[in-house]
Parts: C-alpha cells; structure tokens; sequence
C-alpha cells in the first residue's frame, strides 16, 4: 500500500495522472482514506477532490471503453459483468468515492451538488450504454444521496424534491425501466432492481411523476417482478394454462423471482405509484403478466374442507354477494362468514363535512360512498363502478399478508390493498375479509413495533435492522388509515383492536425531546484549518448545513402517521373523538401545528409567558423537539377538522388548547397545499357554536377568506369561501355587511354566476395553442374556440405497446377499455373544472343564504333588502333562475352557453338542434345547486309578505322549480315543500289579501297537483311535509300557528 500523501499533493498527482492505470492506483489510496472516516471526507472536500471526481466520470468515452457520458453505442447485454477497462475502473472508483461522501450525511449534498454530481452520475444508470458495474454504483450513490437528503434540516435546500426532479424525466425513467425489465439472475441485476424500487418508494411523491412511471411502462415492469413472486411461490394453477395460452399471455409469465430481490421493496414502489389513484391502481390489476399468473377462475373441487365450509356458509345465509364468483385464489383463504353488524343498522351521519372537496355519507354496510361535486350523467365517479370481476391480486395480497414471515412485507402488501379497496376495485363482500383477515394482523403490528417507540435512540448512524423497524413502524399508521378512512365498520374494527390508545402513544411518545439533534461536527486538531476553508466561501469546498440525526427524522415521519390514523377514526363517530380528547393529546396536536414545536403542554401546566406567546430559545437554534414539515402540518390540521366536528370539543378541549392561534397562523403559511388544510379547519372553527369564532375575527380571519376567495387556486377558494358562510351565519348584522362589502359584491356574482374553472382551462387550452402559431407557421390543428384538445391525448397502454402484438384476448380488450374509462374520468381537466365550479357555486349560494339567515324579523328584513340591493334583485333572481336550467357546452363552437326552457331538456335556444353539435356536452342541473338555490328562496320566503310576493312574481323561476318535483333526490322533493310552506305562510291579518293571492298564482302554475302528487312519495318525511304544504295552500288549519321554515346547514 503506497504512503499516505498530503491531499494537496495526492489530487495534483489524480489530476495529472500520466494513464489510467495510474489514476487506479492513487484513486485507491484516496478511497482508503476517505471510507469511514467523516473527518477525512470533510478534509478532502476543503481541498476540492468532487470537481475532480466529477471531471473523472465526464471525460469522453473511448474505444476500448464505449461507457460514460457521450456514449452511443450499447456497450454488452443487460446485466453481464465483465472485466473493466482502466477508464471504466476509473469511473468505477470516482462512482465508489461520490457515493462514499454521500454517505457522510446530509452536510455533504451542498458541495456534491455544487459540481453537479448528480446530472453526471446520472448518465451511469443506462445498461444499455454502461456495464452492470457502474449502473448498480450510479444507483448506489443516488440511494445515498436520497437518505442524505431525507436527513436535511428544514431551511437546506437539498431536499428529496431536487433529486426527484433530476431523475424523473423521459430518458432516466427509461433506464430504470430497462433495469427493471432485465431478464438476468445475477445478484447485481437483482441489486439493482431492488436500488431502482428503493429509490421510487423514497422519491415518487408527487402526481406527475407518478402518472410519468406508469405511463413509461416501470408501473408494468414492476407488475411483472410482483408476478414472478407469484411463480416463486408455486401459487399459479395449473389448469388455468389453457386458458393463457389462448388468450396469447402465456409469453408473459416470468420466470420465478431469483434469489436477492426484494418482495417488499417492489410491493412498497407499486404502492407509491398507485397511491390515491384509481386508474394506476387499475393498470397494476391489468397488468399482463399479473392476468396471465392469477385468472379469475373457480376451483373444480368440490369436495375439499374449504369448498364444503363456503357451501354451508352460503345455505345458512352467511355467504352472499360475490361469494359465488369468487376466485379459486380465495380457496387459499379461510371461509368469512359475511354478516352486518347491529352497530352499522342504524345509519350514522357526521355533523360536519367529512372531506372539503367531496362529499361523504356513510352506506348502509359501513362503506362510505364517495360523491364528487357533479352527479352529470356525463361524469359516473366514485369507488364501486367497476362491473368487471374482482382481480385475483386481491385476495392473493391478503393470502400474502397471512402467509408472510417479513412484517415489511405484510405492511406493503396492506398498502396496495388499500389503493384496491378505496378505488373500489374490491367485491362489495371483501370489506368483511378485510375486518376479519387484514386489520387484526395490522393491529398487531402496530402493538409490537409500537412498543418500542418510547425508547431513545440518537445515534447519528443506524443500523439496517433498526431502519426497517422503524419504517414498519411509520408506514403501519398511515396504511391503517388508508383502509378504514371511509368505512365505519372498519373504524370500529381497528378501534376494537386498541389502534386508537395506540396511535395516540405514539403521537406523543414522538414528542419525546432528543439529546441530539444534529450530527456533531467531527473533532480536528486543527480547528484554525476548518474555518479558514469556511472563510473561503466556495461552495464546492465546505460542507453545508448538518441536518438532523436519523432519530429525529423517524419521530417526524411517525407524528404524521400517527396523525393520520386519529385523523381516520374521529371522522364519523362522536364516541371515538371523545376517545381520542380523553387520551391527552391535544398538546401534541396543537404543537404539530407549528413548524417549530415546543413541548406539549396541557393548558392547566402552561406558564403565563408561554400563554402570552413567549418561545423558548434552544441554544445554536435547535430544538429538542425538532422541526415540522408541510406533511406534519396538513396532518395536523386534518386532525382538528375531525376532531372539530364535535360541538363538546368546540367548546371545551380545543378551546382549552387554544388551536385557533396556530391554525390561523398557518393561513399565512407560504404553501398552498397547508393554507388550503387550515381553510378547512377554520370552515369547524367559525360555526355558531364555537367559542373561537370571535378570537379569530379579531386576529383577522375576514380579511384573511376574503383575500383567498379570489386566490386563482380552486381549492383555496372553495374553502374560504365555505369558511365565509360558516362565519356569516348567526353573525351580527355589522360582520355580515363586512364579509359581503371585502368579499365584493361583484366577486360573489361571478363566483356563482360563472364557470371560473371552466372558462379559466379554456383561456389556458387557447393560450398554449397562440405560443404553438407563433412557434411554428404550420397551421394548428382544430382552431376553433374549444378546448377538446385538453385531454383528447391519445394514450397508449404501454403495458401492450412494450410487449408487442399478441395480446388481443377478449380480456385484454375488456381490461383496455376499462382503462381509457379511468383514464378518461380521472385526468380529464374538462370534469375537474366542472366540479370545482360547482362546489364553488354552491357555496356562493349558501353564502348568500347564510347572509339573510336571522331570526329576527324586522332584521332579517333588512338583510334580504341590503342583498337586493348589494347584488342587485332582477339579477341574482335571473341567476338562480339559471342554474336551473339545463346548460349546453359547445366546444367547436363560440364558448358560450345557452340554457333550455325547462329543467328537462325542450326546446330552448340552448337545446335547439341548429345550435347543439354533435360535440356538445349537455349539463343537467345539480342536485347540490338545485337545493342550494331552493334554500336560499325559502330564507328569502321567511321574511316580510313583501319578499314572498317577490318570489312569486317571477314566474320563469317558479315554473322552472315546478319541473324538479319529480326528481331523484329526495333532498330536492323535500326542500320544494319547505318552499312552498313559506311562501303560502300568511302573516297577520294584514296579508290575507296577499296570500290569496299568492295561493292563486301557485295553483295556475299546478304546484297545488304536484304536492298532492309527493303525497304517495316513497320517503315518509317527503309525504308527510307533502301533506302539510298541500293543506296549508288548501286553506285547512289557517287558525294554526305557522312558522316559516329557515334552514341552518354546516
């Protein structure tokens, strides 16, 4: 071994090495130095050796050496390994040593990234183009970079994000596809493989690189390891080959997974990339190769233990749904008896929304169904529309979960389940499979990891065993979460199992101050050394910001798992939210609200200068406690929003821990995403019965909703919007006047006059085609004022496209159907911005409800009058005149719409066949805006005989009104006859005159026929509401006291 040299004299001697078997040799040395020793590295960095390892790996490739950057030509078969050239073995060396500094910790990414290591390091994952021996170091150096950048401190700019961005673009994501798809069994193919899903598991967070992956084919690739698994296992039936080699997919089955890849990491890298979405989640079910190893198949055995149990299940009522159709898979499954617990008879509703953008009620069975804010026949959405049989994945997964010995495993495999089950791509008696077979081995889980989660552990490094526990531990919560977010029975299950106690332990053992929260710069004897390279000021040359020991890290990633699953179970029952507040960990929450928490402290114990907002300083600014991302932040607020919808926590836990500060300082918060989650928790926070109403509105909160009801993010002013009706409601008669006059009477028109969304992706769709004309003379395809072109790609599945011709089998063309379907209702921004205007328009009308909703007579009186006049009275009934109408889209038209005459179709100018294309989108009115503008016509029916008479002299409203009795909504049938109530209600004797008058109107227009007709409805409230309206316009009782109905909706 040569003598070690001084790093100035051993870089000169690399950088002007003779050949490269020279450079080998002193590359070496320097690896002997470096490898291990943290003050080594930083030693060699002050002296500058990454810019030399980076001029090392982009030096122009020669003959004998075809790899590296500027490389063409394929350089050997996938995968083979074979004896370096001297110039790859240098690169090999400077690959080994980038990797070797990024393993020092996040205080290396600053000068790694300073000579832009990563783009070059990039260039080496090709294996195409680069031996299996740099490709595997290429990708372990990244994998190194990723957890160095998973420790970085909060203000770093070294984050996960920038990593992301560099590798997720067209060229690398077909080289991990490569790699993925490499049919070679040596160890480093399956390294890789396995580096490849380590890296798209820590990486892929974001939608659009999610939707990149699936649509490259990794998705597919990755399937088809998941498949091999299958085969590995000796779990593909026998007699099902037949079937697979007609249908052509028997070319696809994979050859059994081989020794060193990794079943959880590919499980885990699915899950990343299904994650909330329906459609990739149904390309991993269609997958090729998963159709061709698990077929939707029954057993023919008859007489096996299992089969006889499923038949005595079925005759003692035990057994329905699709338990007939179920798989010869699920014969690997114990026999669940399907019953409806007593608890999910009777039907639960929440007081509050349980989502901001969506609307959730609990089903009958538990399973809550999950409606977007259109019901347009155009756009069928939500969980439980797929009418294909459930894929065989599905209870393999469950067999997998109950048949595993790896807990990672398991946990991943629940993880894709869940992705299955919320996409509602499970049979609708799988729920019960779920309670019975998956939650209690989650749960318990859950128990055994969670155990050890109060013990401290600050070592700046830790050991493999110690990572995967904890990322069991993180992962298990939110997974948990995931299952049961929309099902009460499920809830209840996981409550039953003691997950609840349990995810507030961890909560708060997760605010268990560290010792250590940064790496400790390692000792010198030369400390005048290190600062004079600090003075320097070059970046390639000194280390950056030392981020925080993986400890730290953990306990984050935990407090967001942790408060994911409360945020789960509080969301429908009041009984598990009182749970939840008798666990003391409101002090946890509140604190998870701050990017900078303190210790959580009950209000009773808080000093008085901590009351008053004093924060402690933590020496060198670091506290014991950490720091809290954006993910910890909109957990938290989630968490409130749930726990909000309980008036006894309104008014005494949340109240006492004063959550209406922090949540309004995270209004202000820089990022979207984290003002639109704490819009959602002031929407619980204003409501009338809530003590923080008034604190908020002196902190500013008005200014605040006003501001962002005209934010350009459709999320963002849907929520302060419905913030703002929450807030006017009940409210003094000077905030209303205030939220109306900064809100602008304008702005509210427009709101819900107007397809903001809708015409907003029309001027975009125009935009881009005017920079296209500019960019190039050709003419543009389809210049008409439309926006078509928004989502008419044409797509590929590239699942067929990579496997070649051959797959035209009556499920191949069944499953490429569903996907276009899915594809089509998830990605197309023509539905998305329809349903944003929608909801947007729905709470306008609300708001504007919630304006003259007051109790008192004169005053309310006075409101009506001050809204007429604001907004301006013809216009705003013309308004709601028009979202009664059926409105017509033409895309290859002028974009303009026109309404028909009636609400169900006829003629009109919108309905005409001269104006209506065959490209035409025709929109019924919603049920949601149909009762909204019904509500707020009864409010205005509440008044003075002045504003009744006013409803009824529009004579186009009401005949518009009268073509809805029949509707399919009983919200709608119901609210007609609150209508109708008050605006037949006589005041006094006074008015008698005018309510005959009004009476007689209401018969000439025949809604006296269509009560009598909502008489024989099938909901007994409607009938019974039916028969009161009929009988009040009847005359029968006049000498009864009646009260004009207002209506008061959260």
């Amino acid at each position: 071994m040569a003598n070690s040299q001084s790093p100035p004299a051993l870089l000169w001697q690399i950088q002007n090495a003779r050949n490269p078997a020279e450079q080998i040799g002193l590359l070496r040395q320097l690896k002997d130095e470096v490898i291990g020793h943290v003050r080594g590295k930083e030693k060699w960095v002050n002296h500058g050796i990454l810019l030399s390892l980076v001029n090392l790996l982009q030096q122009k490739p020669t003959a004998q050496s075809p790899s590296g950057l500027g490389s063409k030509e394929p350089h050997v078969p996938i995968g083979q390994t074979t004896d370096l050239p001297d110039d790859d073995r240098v690169r090999l060396l400077a690959l080994q040593l980038i990797a070797s500094f990024a393993k020092g910790g996040p205080s290396f990414l600053a000068p790694l990234n300073a000579v832009g290591v990563v783009p070059v390091v990039l260039t080496y994952i090709c294996p195409r183009k680069n031996p299996a021996q740099l490709v595997l170091t290429s990708l372990r150096a990244l994998s190194d970079m990723t957890e160095a950048a998973s420790l970085s401190s909060r203000t770093s700019t070294e984050d996960t994000a920038v990593l992301a961005k560099a590798l997720f673009v067209p060229r690398y994501i077909e080289s991990l596809c490569a790699i993925l798809d490499a049919a070679s069994t040596s160890s480093t193919v399956q390294e890789q493989k396995c580096l490849v899903a380590t890296l798209i598991s820590r990486l892929c967070k974001e939608p659009r690189f999610q939707g990149m992956l699936a649509d490259a084919g990794v998705l597919d690739a990755l399937a088809t390891l998941l498949a091999s698994f299958v085969v590995a296992r000796g779990e593909v039936l026998p007699f099902t080959m037949d079937m697979v080699e007609r249908e052509g997919l028997d070319a696809v089955i994979p050859q059994p997974a081989p020794r060193g890849l990794s079943l959880a990491l590919i499980l885990e890298a699915i899950s990343v990339i299904i994650a909330d979405s329906r459609f990739r989640t149904g390309l991993l079910l269609c997958s090729p190769a998963i159709m061709a190893v698990l077929i939707s198949s029954e057993f023919g055995e008859r007489n096996s233990q299992i089969s006889r149990t499923w038949e005595l299940l079925k005759k003692s009522g035990l057994a329905h749904g699709r338990s007939v159709d179920r798989s010869a898979i699920d014969y690997l499954l114990p026999a669940v008896p399907v019953t409806t617990p007593r608890f999910l008879l009777s039907q639960h509703h929440p007081s509050f929304p349980s989502k901001v953008v969506s609307w959730e009620t609990p089903a009958k069975h538990g399973r809550v169904t999950t409606k977007l804010m259109t019901e347009d026949r155009e756009w069928p959405v939500g969980g439980g529309d797929i009418d294909e049989p459930e894929s065989p994945l599905i209870p393999w997964l469950i067999h997998l979960m109950r048949s595993s010995n790896s807990d990672h495993e398991k946990v991943m495999a629940a993880s894709v389940l869940a992705s299955a089950f919320k996409g509602g791509f499970t049979s609708p008696d799988r729920e019960f499979s779920l309670s019975v077979l998956v939650l209690p081995v989650l749960c318990q889980i859950l128990k055994d990891y969670g155990t050890e989660s109060g013990k401290s552990l600050d070592a700046t490094f830790v050991d493999s065993e110690t990572a995967t526990a904890w990322a069991i531990l993180e992962r298990t919560p939110a997974v948990l979460a995931r299952l049961i977010a929309d099902s009460v029975f499920l809830q209840q299950v996981v409550h039953d199992s003691g997950a609840l106690k349990l995810a507030c332990r961890l909560l708060k053992d997760a605010y268990e101050p560290s010792t250590i929260q940064s790496p400790p710069r390692p000792w010198t004897p030369n400390p005048e050394e290190r600062r004079q390279f600090e003075e320097d000021g070059f970046s390639a040359c000194q280390l950056g910001p030392p981020g925080q020991v993986p400890a730290c890290a953990h306990k984050t990633r935990v407090r967001e798992s942790s408060l994911k699953l409360i945020t789960s179970l509080a969301t429908f029952k009041e009984e598990f939210r009182k749970e939840i507040v008798e666990q003391d960990i409101l002090p946890s929450v509140v604190e998870s609200l701050s990017e900078t928490p303190q210790k959580p402290t009950p209000p009773k114990e808080k000093p008085k200068a901590e009351e008053d907002g004093a924060v402690p300083i933590h020496p060198a600014g670091h506290s014991p406690y950490g720091h809290n991302p954006t993910s910890v932040l909109i957990a938290a607020c989630h968490a409130v929003r749930t726990l909000a919808r309980s008036v006894s926590n309104l008014r005494t836990a949340l109240e006492d821990n004063c959550v209406a500060i922090p949540v309004f300082k995270l209004l202000k918060h820089l990022d979207i995403d984290v003002k639109i989650a704490a819009c959602s928790v002031v929407c619980n926070l204003l409501t009338e019965s809530s003590p923080m109403r008034d604190p908020l509105i002196h902190a500013g909160v008005i200014g605040v909703l006003c501001l962002y009801a005209r934010s350009d993010n459709a999320g963002l002013r849907l929520n302060a919007l419905w913030a703002l009706k929450h807030l006017v409601q009940m409210a003094d008669r000077d905030i209303k006047k205030q939220c109306l006059e900064e809100l602008g009477p304008g702005w509210l028109i427009q709101l819900i006059c107007d397809d903001t969304e809708d015409e907003a992706l029309h001027a975009r769709v125009v935009g881009e085609r005017q920079l296209l004309a500019d960019a190039d003379e050709d003419e543009v395809m389809g210049t008409d004022d439309g926006y078509t072109e928004a989502t008419d790609d044409v797509w590929q599945w590239q699942a067929i496209h990579r496997k070649g011709p051959g797959f035209d089998s009556t499920r191949m063309r069944v499953a490429d159907s569903m996907l276009r379907a899915l594809r089509e209702k998830e990605f197309d921004e023509v539905r998305k911005a329809r349903e944003a205007d929608l909801a947007i328009q729905e709470q306008g009308i609300d708001f504007i409800r919630n304006l003259i909703s007051i109790p008192q007579q004169p005053s309310q009186a006075d409101m009506v009058d001050y809204v007429f006049s604001e907004l301006g009275q013809d216009r705003l009934f013309d308004i709601l005149a028009s979202k009664l109408r059926v409105k017509v889209l033409r895309p290859f038209a002028r974009r303009q719409s026109s309404s028909s005459g009636t609400p169900g179709g006829g003629e009109g100018s919108g309905a005409s066949g001269r104006n209506v294309s065959i490209d035409s989108r025709v929109l019924y009115p919603q049920s949601k805006i149909i009762v909204a503008v019904i509500y707020l016509l009864t409010h205005i029916a509440a008044g003075i005989p002045r504003h009744r008479q006013l409803v009824v002299a529009q004579p186009e409203l009401l005949k518009l009104l009268a073509g809805h009795f029949n509707n399919k909504d009983v919200d709608v049938r119901r609210s007609l006859c609150h209508l109708l109530k008050n605006l037949v209600w006589c005041d006094g004797s006074d008015d008698m005159l005018g309510r005959d008058l009004r009476v007689r109107e209401l018969k000439k227009l025949g809604f006296l026929q269509k009560l009598e007709g909502l008489e024989h409805d099938a909901e007994l409230d409607v009938r019974e509401r039916a028969k009161e309206a009929a009988s009040t316009i009847k005359g029968e009782g006049d000498d009864e006291l009646r009260i004009p109905h207002g209506r008061v909706d959260y």
